[in-house]
């Protein structure tokens, strides 16, 4: 029986929210999804939200990418035969095929090898790549296998066997093989800024890099989405970061493939084209090609996905849809030995980790097996298919729990193992299972705290029924595709009443209701939950945990909750703490709540470069008629002047494919030496490095114009005794602050001769990590705050179009956003108003409430733009800024 679950609302820093929402632009709903996704940055978010296949890294970032092109260069050059070492899983069978088409496409001599499960296991093998050599192959490209096969790449290369490149994306170990070349982002020196790609996902990167060196066009690579979807959802990587794009522009792909294998496992699996989503892939074609590994030979899933005939590719296909219906079987067997097993001796199950064994077991099938056993008990299970003297185990964990440094603990009793934090795979001799079960559970009590053993419900927000609209599915639907870290998204209502509720469905497993929240009142369905339906039935209310959908039917479209758990009101849920935790922030400095109040007191103004706020100081200095409504401005006097460089010091540029890994390098460079600064343009960006850098387990604090005075003594004394290991403050900020540090990160362009010459002259090291980015986003501030004629004029025109009146300055920024501003704000408003009224053309005052109040005078010439005072300095500071930055060493 599965245990009752545990409802925890997921907690969400504050001051991270209120920069998602106001640079993004995102209602607080969406920004607090975003954030529970574990995404800490703007520039990630956008990344999340909008990117697109452009912004797939450079894949030569990728360490030992160069060698890995250059050695496979060298064999399809030469004719040399180049054998695909491959994985029997699905990720390894479309891995396989890819960089066989890949590497086939450009005219090489390519065959590939896949092992048997049960005949050899996972992995390379010594007998294999003598085969290959005795075959005349000269070079062994592996697919997601071979980082842990030190011993195996030692003896191949001793006895003069074929070179091996490895391209893998399993947890390496401390030392890495001796191959020719070794290609895995999550190598510990591996600068590549994304770590979780599937082993498809390494092959793809290393297409990438194969078809760009041999001058194919920029997007050839993409011919191959088809497959690395279908590998990425299936072997259950989060999809975040690269797997994300993969699977967004993958999932078309596989709709339009030309694939006549994909096409007839599509079919054989009874999935509709025009409803294929991560779901139907991993839970309909995955398990099909699985099957052909796990009980069969994988090498029928790997000529399903090459072979060009289509009556071939029908064929395959139905042996696979045979395959999984055996596996099936099995599977059920297994699963009904184990429950029995732990029936008869519930001290198995006791313990933290559960570990089971028996002969009668199919190794093919004990992944799947403990899946389902971790589901039913919330325990981390590892089941063993004996055979003689031998036994091969799968395991698979629950979050919070690592399993592979868990069984890596465990090494000495094993013969070999390989996996990740969530899925492992292993060996052993038959007589140490006993011995495992104990030293496994020994790593659990020293390394797992009870709660992780409870399951919850995560919740991404408590919300009212009332807020659930078109609107708010339309946001939730941005966040797709969903998978592994990132679930569809799970709201909760407390205290809804149940109108009615019954049983549908087959066999009644399913209950359709009718709820109701004080005028709102929608339907719901709840799959698979009839067993609860007595017990709410009788309550007065409900708490319901929830995902809202449109439902189509009947050629109606109405909103819908597909409920996700319910119980009746009363219930506590877990403890909701009334602030985000201090917790990453250094003891005694200012934390998110301090963070969130800091950038509020600057309004506006707090995710604007601090030089471009500067400048509005010096319009209101230059003309009456500047005005922007509210005291922020007061926070930054002290003007910034603009100038051509007169200084020394010289800054390099990052080149784009170098900008790629700022945020990493960035982490390495501020947790290298406590008492370093990190100089950003404004208050927002100095929050959001700070938030950035704790969770990366680097103490840091921020200081910016917006944090208290009685405040900046604490931050100056954390940074001297090296409690605070970085300190991300604004250029600005800099100035009279008397600080000491070790090093300057200068992370963001910087917009004057002094603020560079003031980080210069603290005597420290200075590590610019602004790109060529940067410099483009800067221009688009510098148009933003001084917008020349064009933008003028629509502005203008805008203006002109709604007669004297007011000016909604929302509205207004908006309208320059459309017009080509990307960084309109209502600083542009003002200045734009400002110079209009500089020349006469109106009048202009400001009502609280309703915004600028205009008054058109009447114009009998033409007006020159030069004549406005305002109009004058913005252009000066924006021209002679540019120079500057044009004049840096790029």
């Amino acid at each position: 029986m599965k245990k009752p679950k545990v409802w925890r609302v997921r907690r969400a820093d504050p001051a991270l929210l209120y920069i998602l929402q106001h640079e993004l632009r995102v209602s607080p709903v969406l920004a607090r999804l975003l954030a529970n996704r574990g995404i800490a940055t703007v520039e990630e978010a956008r990344l999340f939200l909008e990117g697109g296949l452009d912004e797939m890294h450079d894949p030569y970032l990728m360490a030992d990418m160069d060698r890995a092109v250059e050695r496979i260069g060298v064999a399809l050059d030469s004719g040399e035969k180049i054998l695909v070492y491959g994985d029997y899983d699905a990720d390894g069978a479309t891995a396989t095929a890819l960089l066989v088409k890949v590497l086939t496409g450009l005219g090489g001599r390519v065959g590939y090898y896949v092992p048997n499960r049960m005949e050899e296991g996972y992995g390379l093998h010594l007998e294999a790549l003598a085969r290959a050599g005795q075959e005349g192959y000269g070079l062994v490209v592996t697919v997601d296998c071979g980082i842990s096969a030190l011993d195996e790449v030692a003896r191949n290369r001793a006895g003069k066997g074929p070179d091996i490149v490895i391209t893998d994306h399993h947890e390496p170990p401390g030392e890495l093989p001796g191959a020719a070349a070794v290609v895995n982002p999550k190598r510990e020196d591996c600068p590549y800024p994304f770590k979780e790609l599937a082993g498809v996902g390494v092959a793809l990167k290393l297409a990438q890099a194969l078809m760009s060196r041999r001058g194919l066009g920029a997007g050839a690579w993409t011919g191959y989405l088809d497959l690395a979807c279908l590998g990425t959802v299936a072997d259950i990587v989060p999809l975040t970061g690269e797997n994300r794009i993969i699977v967004k522009y993958g999932l078309p792909a596989l709709v339009n493939t030309a694939s006549p294998g994909i096409k007839s496992l599509i079919e054989v699996s009874g999935v509709r084209p025009d409803r294929l989503d991560t779901r139907e892939v991993g839970f309909a074609l995955a398990p099909r090609l699985n099957a052909a590994g796990r009980i069969g030979d994988a090498g029928r899933a790997v000529d399903l996905l090459l072979t060009g005939d289509p009556a071939e590719a029908a064929g395959l296909a139905a042996l696979l849809n045979k395959g999984n219906q055996d596996r099936q079987k099995i599977e059920s067997l297994v699963m009904a030995e184990a429950m029995g097993m732990l029936d008869a001796d519930p001290s198995l199950a006791s313990g933290r980790v559960i570990v089971l064994a028996s002969p009668r077991w199919h190794p093919g099938v004990v992944g799947i097996v403990a899946s389902r056993l971790v589901e039913r008990h919330y325990r981390p299970v590892l089941l063993i298919a004996l055979d003689g003297g031998e036994g091969k185990g799968s395991g698979r964990s629950i979050p919070g729990f690592h399993l592979y440094e868990a069984i890596r603990y465990c090494g000495d009793l094993l013969t070999r193992f390989g996996g990740h934090s969530q899925a492992v795979g292993f060996s052993l001799p038959a007589d140490r299972v006993d011995m495992l079960r104990r030293a496994v559970n020994e790593y659990a009590g020293r390394h797992a705290g009870e709660e992780i053993f409870v399951p919850g419900l995560d919740l991404d927000a408590a919300v009212s029924l009332r807020d659930i609209n078109d609107g708010l599915i339309e946001e939730i639907n941005m966040l797709a595709p969903f998978g592994h870290c990132n679930p569809g998204p799970v709201l909760a209502s407390r205290r809804v009443t149940l109108l009615s509720c019954r049983e549908i469905g087959k066999n009644g497993g399913h209950l359709k209701m009718v709820l109701k929240e004080n005028d709102a009142v929608i339907d719901g369905i709840a799959f698979k939950q009839a067993s609860s339906m007595n017990e709410i039935a009788a309550a007065q209310e409900v708490d319901l945990a929830f995902l809202p959908s449109v439902n189509h039917w009947g050629g109606r479209r109405s909103v819908r909750l597909e409920v996700k758990d319910i119980r009746p009101s009363g219930v506590a849920w877990d403890k909701e703490p009334a602030d985000f935790p201090q917790s990453g922030y250094p003891p005694g400095m200012p934390g998110s709540r301090e963070a969130a109040e800091s950038l509020k007191r600057l309004g506006p103004l707090a995710f604007l470069p601090e030089f471009v706020s500067a400048a509005l100081l010096r319009y209101r200095e230059s003309s009456p008629h500047f005005f922007l409504p509210g005291r922020h401005l007061e926070f930054f006097s002290g003007r910034i002047t603009a100038g051509e460089s007169q200084t020394g010091v010289r800054v390099r540029m990052l080149k784009e494919r170098d900008a790629a890994c700022r945020w990493s390098v960035l982490r390495v460079l501020a947790g290298r030496e406590a008492g370093g600064l990190v100089l950003v343009n404004s208050p927002g960006r100095a929050v959001e490095v700070a938030i950035f850098l704790n969770r990366s387990g680097v103490p840091a604090a921020f200081m910016h114009p917006g944090v208290p005075a009685e405040d900046l003594s604490g931050l100056k004394e954390g940074l001297a005794s090296g409690e605070v290991a970085a300190l991300v403050c604004t250029y600005r900020s800099l100035n009279g602050a008397d600080l000491k540090p070790r090093r300057i990160i200068l992370f963001d362009l910087p917009y004057s001769r002094e603020e560079l010459e003031t980080a210069a002259g603290t005597g420290a090291d200075l590590h610019p990590l602004f790109g060529e980015n940067d410099l483009r986003a800067g221009l688009d501030y510098l148009e933003s705050m001084a917008p020349g004629r064009e933008r003028l004029a629509d502005l203008y025109s805008l203006i002109r179009s709604g007669g004297s009146g007011h000016v909604d300055p929302k509205k207004a920024v908006e309208f320059m956003r459309r017009r080509g501003l990307a960084r309109a704000g209502l600083h542009t408003t003002a200045f734009g108003l400002a110079v209009f009224a500089d020349l006469e053309l109106i009048k202009c005052g400001w009502e609280e409430g309703s915004g600028y109040r205009v008054i058109h005078a009447a114009v009998h010439s033409k007006k020159d733009l030069q004549d406005s005072a305002v109009f004058r300095a913005g252009r000066e500071m924006a021209a002679l800024t540019e120079k500057w930055w044009r004049s840096l060493d790029i």
